[in-house]
This record gives structure tokens, C-alpha cells and sequence, in this order.
């Protein structure tokens, strides 16, 4: 099927006259088309509908009607709509255009071709002709030739014409045929529930009472819903409430855990410092056992030599007084011996008593041991 876009490279549904819609000249400077009217299909398609006669299109023989178009010149314009391809066919008369078209063969083979048609109305090509002073000959040719196209145009719009009008007819019989089936099944379908109909109604009459009694037994639920929207709303509030002391108690929580860490870092500082001192402090009191031990084995070994020492001297002042003792001994005899000696003297030699001489003796020392 197609849409009513017939397009003489101008605007789909505008009020342009023939000459209009072959040349371009309405509301603007002056420009002309192929000679082709193009028509969109619902598809998206833009097809041939007419040629125009005495168009270049019609005079180049090649396009046919029903041809699809899918390029000009370097653009592709499947799916574009037609005022697009209209602005790109159209152009100043005698300029050249490119136009390639896709033509559906037997089966579902299509076949691509490009045709170059130049710009122009029918009367710019017949005064290109009469500026050429063609033979009355070649005229007459040329208007059979025209008229032989034509021909066949309006033979293969008329089948195109025929097909589509066959088809509507067809499908307007058919829309009639249901139609009247319709009609059918309605008026047996109200003779059958006619019954039901009145079974409805009645249930609607009770439905709409029962709705009524619904209403007012609903009165007391909707002033039982107002006060707790009421209610909502207060709590919502205290939740909203509740909510913003949460975030204050969360951002205290927050400060003191900042505050806490904080003073638990410097605490793990104090106490790798008090480690480290401790461990200097072990050290330290390792070293001063060790010079403690040092030294106790140090006075060990003095005692046992002040030991020692006092042991010797013990022996050394026994071995003094004993030479003391000795000593008085020598002493007396010796005194003794010088009174002898004196006596002798007295009785043998008669002189004067015999006096020794005083000896200094120092005094033994005593010796005292604490």
C-alpha cells in the first residue's frame, strides 16, 4: 500500500500547478526537476508514480513507473522524506542530476541501475530543439516516440490503478462481510442475554445500595484515617526528630571515637616509649647485676685475703709478744747478771759496788688488735 505523497520534487500535499511541480517555481528563485512524480509508500519507500511528459526522465526512456529511488548523486535517501529528495533533485535547468533506482524482476530479484538526467522543463527542451532546427521528420518521431511512452505509462498506471481499486474492493467487502457478521452475533447476543442484562442491572442496583451502605459505614474509617495520617505525621516527625538526634549522637560518637583515638595513639606512643625506656632500663640493670656480681666476687676475694691477712698478722703479733716475753726474760737475767757481777766485784776487788750503765731501752710497744 501507499500514502497520497505524490511529488513532483516538491512538498507531499501542497497546492503547486503543473507547472509548479515540474519546474520548482513557486515562492523562490527558479528551478527544475526530472520530470518524475514520486510517491512514498507506508515502508518508507519513495517510488515512481508518474512521468511527466516531455520531461527528461520520459524523453531518457529508462526510469519506469514503480521504480524505487535509493541514491542521488552521492546521497543515499532511503527513508528520507520527500522534501529532502525534493531539495536534492531539484536545480538550476540544464545542470545534469544522478539518480539510481532499484526495479523489482521476477521472483525477489531487483536490479540497481543509474540513470543521468538532466534539469529542465518541457518547454526548456523544446526550445533546445527548436534552437537546434531539428527536421519536421524527426519531430513527428519524437512525438510518436513520446506518445508511444505515454502509451505505455498510462497502460501500466491504469493496471497499477486497476490492481490497487481490485484490492479495496476486495477488502471492502470483506470489511462489509464481518461488518455483517458483527451485526449478527450482536442481535443474537442480545436476544441470549437479555436475561443477563437484567440479572446485571438488578446487581448493579444492589451493588450501588450496597456502595451507599459501604459510604456510610466508611465515614467513622475515614475520620479514623484522618487521625492517623494526624498521628503519622507526629510520628514522622519524631522520627524526623529522632533521626537528627541519632546524626547528633553519631557525630559526638564520631568526635569522641577522633578524640579517643587520637589520645589511644599517643598513649601507644607513651607506651612504645615506656617500652623502649624499660628495655633501656633492663639493659642498664642487667650491666649494674653484672658490676654488682663483679663486685661482690671482687669483696669475696677481699675478704678472703683481709682473710688471710688478719691471719698472718694474728701470727705475726703472737710471734711479738712472744719476742717481748723473751725480751724481759734477757732483761732480768741480764740485770741479774750485772748484780752478780757487782757483788763479785764488791767482794773481790773491794771497791766501790758495781753500777751498770743505764741502757735506754724503749719501752716494747704494745701492740693492740681490734
Amino acid at each position: 500500500s501507499s500514502l497520497a505523497h505524490d511529488m513532483p520534487m516538491s512538498e507531499s500535499a501542497s497546492n503547486l500547478s503543473t507547472k509548479d511541480m515540474f519546474s520548482g517555481e513557486h515562492g523562490g528563485a527558479v528551478s527544475s526537476g526530472v520530470g518524475i512524480f514520486f510517491q512514498q509508500e507506508v515502508s518508507g519507500h519513495v517510488v515512481v508514480k508518474t512521468i511527466v511528459s516531455g520531461g527528461s526522465a520520459e524523453r531518457d526512456g529508462t526510469v519506469r513507473v514503480g521504480d524505487v529511488i535509493i541514491r542521488v548523486d552521492d546521497h543515499d535517501v532511503v527513508g528520507d522524506p520527500l522534501p529532502v529528495l525534493r531539495n536534492l533533485i531539484l536545480g538550476p535547468q540544464g545542470t545534469t542530476v544522478n539518480l539510481s533506482f532499484r526495479r523489482r524482476q521476477e521472483g525477489d530479484r531487483y536490479h540497481t541501475y543509474e540513470v543521468r538526467l538532466t534539469r529542465g522543463t518541457a518547454e526548456y527542451f523544446s526550445a533546445l530543439k527548436n534552437n537546434y532546427n531539428v527536421a519536421p521528420m524527426a519531430d513527428l518521431d519524437d512525438d510518436v516516440d513520446a506518445l508511444r511512452l505515454k502509451l505505455r505509462q498510462a497502460l501500466a498506471l491504469g493496471a497499477s490503478d486497476r490492481d490497487e481499486l481490485e484490492r479495496l474492493r476486495k477488502m471492502l467487502q470483506m470489511e462489509r462481510d464481518l461488518a455483517t457478521r458483527r451485526d449478527a452475533e450482536i442481535k443474537t447476543g442480545q436476544a441470549q442475554h437479555h436475561d443477563e442484562v437484567l440479572r446485571l442491572q438488578e446487581s448493579i442496583r444492589k451493588a450501588e445500595q450496597a456502595r451507599r451502605e459501604a459510604e456510610i459505614k466508611l465515614m467513622p474509617l475515614q475520620q479514623r484515617e484522618a487521625d492517623l495520617s494526624d498521628e503519622l505525621s507526629r510520628q514522622r516527625e519524631k522520627e524526623s526528630l529522632r533521626k537528627e538526634y541519632i546524626e547528633e549522637l553519631k557525630r559526638r560518637f564520631e568526635e569522641d571515637k577522633t578524640s579517643l583515638e587520637q589520645t589511644l595513639a599517643m598513649e601507644q606512643a607513651q607506651r612504645r616509649d615506656d617500652l623502649v625506656a624499660r628495655h633501656q632500663a633492663d639493659s642498664m640493670l642487667q650491666k649494674i647485676n653484672a658490676e654488682l656480681q663483679r663486685m661482690r666476687e671482687m669483696e669475696d676475694i677481699r675478704r678472703e685475703r683481709e682473710s688471710t691477712y688478719k691471719e698472718r698478722f694474728e701470727g705475726e703479733q703472737a710471734r711479738l709478744l712472744e719476742a717481748g716475753q723473751h725480751e724481759e726474760r734477757l732483761r732480768a737475767a741480764l740485770r741479774e747478771a750485772d748484780l752478780r757481777l757487782g757483788r763479785w766485784n764488791q767482794e773481790y776487788f773491794g771497791g766501790m759496788p758495781y753500777s751498770p750503765d743505764e741502757v735506754d731501752v724503749e719501752p716494747t710497744e704494745a701492740f693492740f688488735m681490734a
